[in-house]
């Protein structure tokens, strides 16, 4: 009597059990037959080019201390080491207004016009800091970039040539993988004696333009 109860009371604890056990096997092999209905993208890796040859032109303005701000209009050329460092041989050209001094009392011009027009060249080395991506709509997405350019060359103004310091902040949206919008700020550091006493300027510039790429 005892061992047919003992039967009983197993077969009601392990029933369930086995119900469990069942079900979750059966479970089981249904994820296992689940198929993930992910749509997959292809990537064209050959769209990619690798030019390493730029050349560019911009235009836009300079504020040469003690001169105000004129049209400035540049042209360069560049070759990207590797993909971070890059070179930039740049030229430009840019002419002096007239000083406070110069308005507001009536003296002799302290510049010939000739004196008056300025002239760049040099040479940076750029560094590219944040490549990224920027967004002109939901479906509009161009590459981009962030560099920051030292260099140095030389600059004529006044009569003179004077060694010039390039600081340059660079910007650049890529709308295909040979043209480029280019926007910069720069900061172009020579010293000059035109108000009498030799001394440090800066003249900021910002321009944008284009960059071609081969």
């Amino acid at each position: 009597m005892e061992n047919r109860f003992q039967r009983i009371l197993l077969s009601a604890i392990c029933a369930p059990i086995l119900l469990a056990g069942s079900s979750f096997a059966s479970f089981a092999n249904d994820d296992v037959n689940v198929k993930a209905d992910v749509e997959r993208r292809q990537v064209f890796d050959d769209v990619l080019d690798t030019e390493n040859w730029e050349v560019g032109i911009k235009a836009g303005l300079m504020s040469i201390e003690d001169f105000e701000s004129s049209l400035w209009v540049s042209a360069h050329l560049g070759y990207h080491i590797t993909d971070s460092f890059y070179v930039k041989a740049r030229y430009a050209q840019a002419k002096a207004g007239e000083t406070s001094f110069e308005k507001l009392t009536n003296t002799a011009p302290l510049l010939t016009d000739k004196e008056r027009e300025l002239s760049y060249y040099g040479l940076n080395l750029g560094y590219n800091f944040f490549p990224g991506e920027i967004f002109f709509s939901k479906n509009t997405v161009y590459n981009s970039v962030f560099s920051i350019e030292l260099g140095g060359g030389s600059t004529d103004f006044a009569g003179d040539d004077q060694f010039t310091v390039d600081i340059t902040a660079n910007y650049r949206v890529f709308f295909t993988d040979w043209i480029a919008w280019d926007i910069s700020m720069s900061d172009y550091l020579f010293n000059t004696e035109v108000t009498g006493s030799s001394k440090t300027t800066h003249n900021l510039t910002f321009a944008t333009g284009v960059a071609f790429y081969f």
